[in-house]
């Protein structure tokens, strides 16, 4: 019994050592073109991030609006796609202060609802030029998934208010606000 126990271990073990996410894209970077970027940090949700409002935001981030698939459920940037190696590189890690620190509310919002070059980044392929991942996700595309293995994912549409929910719920990830 204990040799089994012990092969099971060391079998976990080895599954995790090569099952680690990606490391994210550098949170400093700036993913706001620069003539919008004004605009951007300008952008303020349309309500307060209070407890009912967050959670709202994560019911949406879990469920409907999927983000759990790259980022994990609690925002890591470990969901099941970032362990697979058909990803370049890992989604962002909501958890991280340091992103938080640089970043608005507004410049989160500008990203998911307008894309950014490089997210959703296939290995092997290049990115679309005008940007690829969550713009064409949230609004239902799922040409982005063809060339991913076993993917059958019903991409929802989320509302301009279920999106900034979602951005509080991230926001409050890293201990940040708005």
């Amino acid at each position: 019994m204990k040799r089994l126990l012990f092969l099971f271990f060391v079998f976990g073990f080895v599954v995790n050592a090569h099952a680690q996410a990606k490391p994210e894209h550098d949170p400093l970077k700036p993913r706001v073109p620069p003539d919008k970027i004004a605009a951007a940090k300008a952008m303020k949700p349309p309500f307060a991030a209070t407890p009912a409002i967050i959670a709202e935001g994560k019911a949406l981030f879990t469920g409907k609006a999927t983000c759990f698939i790259c980022h994990g459920p609690e925002g890591k940037g470990d969901g099941p796609l970032s362990l697979t190696d058909q990803v370049k590189v890992g989604p962002r890690n909501f958890t991280n202060p340091a992103f938080h620190k640089a970043k608005t509310c507004g410049e989160m919002f500008f990203v998911a609802s307008n894309g950014t070059k490089g997210d959703f980044s296939i290995k092997d392929k290049p990115s679309h030029p005008k940007g690829s991942g969550m713009k064409n996700y949230l609004i239902g595309n799922k040409s982005i998934f063809k060339d991913l293995p076993d993917t059958d994912i019903n991409t929802p549409t989320v509302t301009k208010d279920e999106l900034w929910k979602i951005v509080l719920f991230e926001r409050s990830l890293g201990k940040g606000t708005c």
